[in-house]
């Protein structure tokens, strides 16, 4: 009877977290296809090869939020249904607590956790590299796709570009404005205007550059003064993808083994750089405990959810849900600072949904 009982409840959770996967993954792979792409898939520039590698790219990141989410829900409603329709209470009538009922769902989550700690610490890392690459693709298929004239663009890492106008390959009213990390008022330490541009792809060094005519420069000084100087024909280098890649010294982009393998071969690193590559580590830890951490507070919601489970359930879930993700996020801005205070952060959200799990599974007993 036993194995009967779990083979039902793990069905029904495997068949509702499948589902809810897809459907959150498809929602943010196409966000992310048509934020990184957009232009090119208007202009029918991407070719189908490009967008499935790029989506490849994108879902191994896309998984380690859409796994905890789509099982969170699934459990809340699983649950909530069989509250609604009392097959627990002949569960529990059959000398059965609600426990042992919730074995199944730990065993799932336990296996998710697993896949997740493959994909935090080896896979997502991988792929955030792989997908520069991707985008280098896309570029060289149609360069000037990459600037839209009239939008501010902000992927170019320190610099912004605003582009007023294009003709044919021609870039009108060019206007680059350099940005320093270390400057905390947002203003552009530098920028550049040049009547025309054009962009340059350099295959040898993989490289994009800007061919500007006509250009001035303006530097802001840290007292404020502003000094302005006409630099004709330039070619500023926009992103380098060969250099970048080897570099890799963005922690999101590496791997844990590469991780530690940088602090060892960097003793003199920058502190708040050694405090974020220590903390993304503890941060792929923690996360990757989401499903196990989320199913200690579903079970006992999606029971009480009782006969409204399917409006309840998805409330709660998203409830819950942007609550523990909203630590992270907070932990984030902590990352490269000194101190313990981020590690705390990252881990805080699973003590205190094993503790509010605790709680809520004695007050299910009760009733």
């Amino acid at each position: 009877m036993l194995r009967l009982m779990d083979r039902y409840i793990g069905r029904q959770i495997a068949a509702a977290t499948i589902f809810g996967v897809i459907v959150l993954s498809v929602l943010l792979v196409m966000g992310n296809l048509f934020k990184e792409l957009r232009p090119l898939l208007v202009e029918e520039h991407a070719s189908p090869a490009l967008v499935a590698r790029f989506i490849f790219s994108v879902l191994p990141f896309s998984l380690i939020y859409t796994i905890p989410w789509g099982f969170l829900v699934a459990v809340l409603l699983v649950f909530g249904r069989l509250s609604a329709e009392n097959e627990l209470v002949s569960m529990r009538m059959a000398g059965l607590s609600l426990l042992r009922v919730a074995m199944p769902v730990y065993t799932i989550a336990a296996m998710l956790c697993c896949f997740c700690l493959w994909l935090n610490v080896s896979m997502a890392p991988k792929a955030k590299d792989e997908m520069k690459f991707v985008l280098y693709e896309a570029v060289k298929a149609n360069p000037n796709a990459m600037l839209d004239p009239g939008v501010v663009q902000t992927r170019f890492q320190d610099q912004k570009i605003f582009v007023e106008g294009r003709q044919g390959d021609v870039l009108q009213g060019m206007h680059l404005y350099a940005l320093n990390p270390e400057n905390e008022t947002g203003f552009p330490s530098a920028s550049v205007y040049a009547r025309e541009a054009k962009l340059k792809i350099i295959e040898e060094s993989k490289q994009i550059r800007l061919h500007l005519t006509d250009a001035y420069m303006e530097v802001r000084s840290p007292e404020g003064k502003r000094e302005l100087a006409f630099i004709g024909e330039q070619e500023p280098l926009l992103f380098d993808f060969a250099a970048d890649r080897k570099k890799k010294q963005k922690a999101s982009m590496m791997t844990n083994q590469q991780i530690r393998e940088t602090l060892a071969q960097n003793p003199d690193m920058q502190d708040s750089k050694r405090y974020g590559f220590n903390n993304e580590i503890h941060r792929r830890y923690a996360f990757s405990m989401a499903c196990l951490a989320l199913s200690m507070v579903a079970v006992p919601l999606g029971i009480q959810a009782r006969r409204k489970e399917t409006s309840t359930g998805l409330a709660l879930s998203i409830l819950v849900g942007l609550c523990y993700f909203l630590f992270f996020m907070i932990a984030d801005s902590f990352e490269k600072k000194p101190g313990n205070t981020a590690m705390l952060m990252y881990w805080l959200p699973n003590f205190s949904c094993l503790a509010l799990g605790i709680i809520l599974f004695i007050k299910a007993r009760r009733k």
